[in-house]
């Protein structure tokens, strides 16, 4: 990273940053070519081997170009980002903008199984707000749309942070 002043690489402090994003820009390759899709998503952390691992979820319809683009290959790239303004002066270029960013790396995987794909729409429900009701520990899915939806698992391994804000 060039602004090393910027950079932020505590890993908790870095998924504080995506705790905080709504929409996650999602990075594939298909027929050869970059394509980028905002995509709602979720995200679990866990202890793996004595360190901290993160997995990001999104889903979608079972067909289409992000699903070929999945299975033509699975790595990805993803960015999330909150923006807080800019402020300037007289020139032009002595603007700048405020903001908090995420960018990851990963392989993705389109889960199939109910339990796995559960487990994921579970972390982008509550990632989005949904509460769950005194008691309960799951969402209960309706198993036709359950059956329907495209549950993909990003298992990341690389992310890092970026963060420009008022002194």
């Amino acid at each position: 990273m060039r602004r090393k002043d910027r950079e932020v690489t505590d890993f908790d402090e870095i998924v504080s940053i995506l705790a905080k994003c709504r929409v996650l820009h999602l990075a594939l390759v298909s027929g050869g070519m970059p394509y980028s899709v905002p995509v709602n998503f979720g995200y679990e952390v866990r202890e793996e081997d004595g360190r901290k691992k993160l997995s990001v979820y999104f889903h979608g319809a079972g067909e289409g170009k992000k699903i070929d683009a999945l299975t033509e290959n699975a790595r990805v790239s993803f960015c999330a980002e909150r923006f807080f303004g800019a402020e300037g002066g007289e020139e032009p270029c002595a603007w700048t903008c405020y903001y908090e960013s995420v960018i990851g790396f990963g392989k993705a995987e389109i889960l199939f199984g109910a339990r796995e794909k559960s487990a994921g729409l579970d972390a982008i429900m509550l990632h989005n707000g949904y509460k769950l009701p005194a008691g309960i520990k799951f969402i209960a899915y309706n198993a036709m749309a359950l059956a329907k939806t495209a549950v993909v698992k990003i298992e990341v391994d690389e992310i890092t942070g970026k963060r420009h804000s008022k002194k």
